[in-house]
C-alpha cells in the first residue's frame, strides 16, 4: 500500500519500523513537530525520541507483536521545541514481508485545544452550578424565616436586612447576567448588577420577551414554551433547551443563555432562572480554531492542486472584472450578479479560501433580500460586500505567493513535459517517417491537451467537506474515463460551474445514510462524471444515485410561482431546475436555496453553443448532462507556454 493515501489526511499520521524509526509522515504530522516531512523523513529519528511521554506508550512497547489496531491511548507530550500538548494514538501493521510485520502506522488526534476549550466551559459551568446551589439554599433560609413572620417580625427585621443585603451583593458579586421571571412572563426584582453590562437593559419588571429582545413573531412560540415549561407536561432537562439560546446584543456580542427551575418546598415551579454569560471570548476561539483548521486545509489543498488553483484564479479575475462592471451600472442585473457571486463561491469553497468564499454568500444573502424586499440598505451592504471582494482576493494572492510561485505566471495555463515526449514528437513529425497523423494533431496531443482527471480529481475534498456538513456519506468522486484527452482553454468557464452539480447532487440527491440504507442502497452515495466526443460535439455527464427528482415536486412549485405546466411531459417539467433563481428548497442555506447554481451550468454551456438538461428517476439518481461543440483551437487571447 503506498503511503500517498495519508498526505490528504487532515489527522496526523506516521509510519515506523521495527526500531521504531519514523520512515514517513504526511504534513500534519509534520506540524505536530514544529519540524518539515523532509526533514523527519531524512533524519528518520525514534518515535519516542522526538516526542517525549510521562508514561510508557502499550504499542511501542511490544510493537513487533502489533497486528490488528491497538486501542486508542490519550498521553500527554513534549517535543525537542518545547511544545506541549496532548493526543490519542493508536498502532496498526502497515506493511509485511514473508508474513512478518515490517513497519507499523500511528494515526494520531490532537486533542489539545478540544481539551483546553472543555476544561474552561466545565469551570465555568461548576461555578454557575454553585452559584445556583447557593442562591436556592439562601431562598430556602428565607422561606424558613417566612413561617410565622408576624410573631418573628420585630425579633427578625435586622436578621431579614442582613440576609437580603448579603444575597444582593451574591448576585451582584457574580460576572453573569442573573434574573427570574414567574408563571406569567413577568420579570421579578431580582436581578444581578452584571444585567446592565451583559444584556444592555436592567430586566426587572418588565416583561420576558422583552428583556430578551425577542420580535413579535417569536413571542407567541416563546408563550407556548413556558407554558409547558411551567406545567411541566415533560421534564424541566428536555424542555430548557427548546428555550432561546442566545442573546443578540450586537452582532460582534455572543450572549449564552441558561435556564433552571426554581422550585417551592412542595417541588413545584414557581419562577425560571435565567442566566446570561457572555461568551464572546469562547467563540471567538472556536472561531480562530475553525479559521485556522481551514487555512491549513486551503494550503495543503494550493500545494496539491496547483494546475487547478491556477485555473480557479483565472477564472475567478475574469468573474470579478464582470462583477465590477455590472456594479457599475445604474440598475445591475441581478440574475448575473447571482450568478457570478454563486459560482466564485463554490470554487472558493472548493479550495477551503474560507474569507473569500464567506464573503460571496454575505453578498449573496443581501442581495437575495434586497431583490425580494426592495430596501436600498440591503443594496449597500451588498454593493460592500461586491467591492470588498476584489481586495480580498488580491490579499489572498500576496499572502500566498510563497505557496503560488509567480503570479505573473498565473494568468495563463502553463505546460510541463519530459525531454523524452519532445524526442519522441521530433521523430513522428520529422519528414519521411510515415506517419499518419497531421502534425497539427500530433502537437495538441503531445502537448496541449490534457486529461480530464487533472482538472478535477481536487473536487474530492470538496465533496467530503460538504458531505460532512449535511452529515451524509459520499463516495471519492468516480470519473468513468480519466484519461479523455481535452483541450481545457475554451471549457475553462464552463468547467468551473460543475461544482454546483457536485453541490446539488450531494444537497439535494443523495440521501442520508438511514434513508438510504432503508431503501436498500449503501449508506454511501456516489457521484460520476463522464466524458466522451461524438462527432463534432462534446458530451459530458455528471451522475448520482441518489433520491432523484420529483415532477411532483417541482410542479408545486411551478405553479405557486404562477407558470403553467400542466400540459408538459415529467421530462420537460424537470427541465426547468435549469430557471434562473429557481429551487425546490423552501429554505436557503449557504450551499443551495437561490436556485442560481444549474442556471450557471446552462449559461455557461449556452455561451460555447451548447446546450444542458437533466434526466432523473426517482428512487435510482439523477444524471445532468452538458453538450457542447468540440474545441480543438486556443481562444486568441490565451498562449500555452513551456516550463
Amino acid at each position: 500500500m503506498e503511503t500517498k493515501i495519508f498526505d490528504t489526511l487532515l489527522e496526523p499520521a506516521f509510519l515506523v519500523n521495527c526500531d521504531k524509526r519514523i520512515i514517513y509522515c504526511n504534513e500534519t504530522a509534520a506540524l505536530l513537530t514544529d519540524m518539515s516531512v523532509r526533514k523527519i523523513i531524512r533524519s528518520q529519528p525514534i518515535f519516542d525520541e522526538l516526542f517525549k511521554f510521562p508514561v510508557p506508550i502499550e504499542g511501542l512497547q511490544n510493537l513487533t507483536n502489533v497486528v490488528e489496531p491497538s486501542p486508542y491511548q490519550e498521553v500527554q507530550f513534549t517535543t525537542d521545541a518545547g511544545k506541549q500538548g496532548k493526543v490519542q494514538l493508536t498502532f496498526q501493521a502497515f506493511e509485511q514481508v514473508d508474513a512478518k510485520v515490517t513497519s507499523w502506522l500511528v494515526f494520531c488526534r490532537d486533542v489539545t485545544l478540544e481539551e483546553t476549550l472543555q476544561k474552561k466551559y466545565r469551570a465555568e459551568l461548576d461555578q454557575k452550578e454553585v452559584y445556583i446551589r447557593e442562591i436556592e439554599s439562601a431562598r430556602e433560609k428565607l422561606e424558613d424565616y417566612s413561617k410565622n413572620l408576624e410573631k418573628m417580625v420585630a425579633a427578625r427585621t435586622a436578621e431579614l436586612s442582613r440576609l437580603n443585603q448579603l444575597m444582593g451583593a451574591l448576585l451582584d458579586s457574580l460576572g453573569q447576567g442573573f434574573f427570574v421571571f414567574d408563571k406569567n412572563g413577568e420579570v421579578l426584582p431580582i436581578a444581578s448588577k452584571a444585567c446592565q453590562a451583559i444584556m444592555g437593559r436592567d430586566p426587572r419588571g418588565s416583561p420576558i420577551w422583552k428583556a430578551l429582545g425577542l420580535t413579535e413573531n417569536q413571542i407567541p412560540g416563546f408563550k407556548k414554551w413556558m407554558l409547558t415549561l411551567f406545567a411541566e407536561m415533560l421534564p424541566f432537562e428536555d424542555l430548557a433547551p427548546l428555550g432561546p439560546p442566545r442573546f443578540l446584543l450586537s452582532p460582534d456580542k455572543e450572549i449564552q443563555l441558561q435556564y433552571y427551575p426554581l422550585r417551592t418546598a412542595e417541588g413545584q415551579i414557581e419562577g425560571i432562572v435565567v442566566v446570561a454569560t457572555d461568551i464572546t471570548s469562547l467563540v471567538v476561539a472556536q472561531r480562530e480554531a475553525a479559521t485556522e483548521r481551514a487555512h491549513v486545509s486551503m494550503i495543503l489543498q494550493l500545494l496539491r492542486n496547483k494546475r487547478q488553483v491556477a485555473s480557479f484564479i483565472r477564472e475567478s479575475q475574469q468573474m470579478l472584472e464582470e462583477l465590477a462592471v455590472e456594479m457599475e451600472k445604474t440598475k445591475p442585473d441581478t440574475e448575473i450578479l447571482f450568478r457570478l457571486l454563486h459560482t466564485l463561491k463554490g470554487g472558493a469553497a472548493t479550495f477551503s479560501i474560507k474569507n473569500f468564499a464567506d464573503t460571496c454568500h454575505l453578498a449573496e444573502t443581501h442581495l437575495g433580500e434586497w431583490k425580494s424586499i426592495g430596501d436600498f440598505e440591503y443594496y449597500r451592504r451588498m454593493r460592500e460586500a461586491c467591492l470588498l471582494l476584489p481586495k480580498i482576493f488580491k490579499s489572498f494572492l500576496t499572502s500566498n505567493v510563497m505557496v503560488l510561485g509567480n503570479i505573473d505566471k498565473l494568468d495563463q495555463r502553463w505546460v510541463e513535459f519530459p525531454i523524452s515526449k519532445l524526442i519522441n514528437f521530433s521523430s513522428a513529425a520529422w519528414p519521411n517517417t510515415g506517419s499518419s497523423v497531421p502534425l497539427r494533431d500530433l502537437f495538441f496531443q503531445n502537448f496541449l491537451f490534457e486529461p480530464v482527471e487533472s482538472y478535477f480529481s481536487n473536487l474530492n475534498e470538496a465533496i467530503q467537506n460538504i458531505s460532512e456538513r449535511l452529515a451524509k456519506q459520499v463516495n471519492p468522486l468516480k470519473i468513468d474515463n480519466p484519461d479523455f484527452l481535452i483541450l481545457p482553454e475554451p471549457y475553462s468557464n464552463l468547467f468551473g460551474t460543475l461544482i454546483h452539480a457536485i453541490r446539488n447532487g450531494i444537497d439535494h440527491g443523495i440521501e442520508a445514510p438511514e434513508e438510504r440504507e432503508q431503501a436498500g442502497k449503501s449508506s454511501a452515495g456516489t457521484l460520476s462524471m463522464n466524458f466522451s466526443r461524438r462527432g463534432q460535439q462534446l458530451l459530458i455527464s455528471i451522475a448520482d444515485d441518489g433520491r432523484g427528482i420529483d415532477p411532483a415536486a417541482v410542479r408545486a412549485k411551478l405553479n405557486n410561482l404562477g407558470t403553467d405546466v400542466a400540459a408538459k411531459s415529467d421530462f420537460e417539467v424537470i427541465q426547468h431546475i435549469f430557471d434562473s433563481s429557481f429551487s425546490i428548497r423552501e429554505d436557503i442555506t449557504e450551499l443551495s436555496g437561490r436556485g442560481v447554481g444549474m442556471d450557471a451550468i446552462a449559461q455557461a454551456a449556452a455561451a460555447l453553443g451548447g446546450k444542458a438538461w437533466v434526466e432523473s428517476r426517482l428512487g435510482f439518481g439523477t444524471e445532468v448532462f452538458i453538450e457542447v461543440p468540440w474545441i480543438e483551437q486556443l481562444p486568441s487571447r490565451s498562449r500555452a507556454k513551456a516550463a
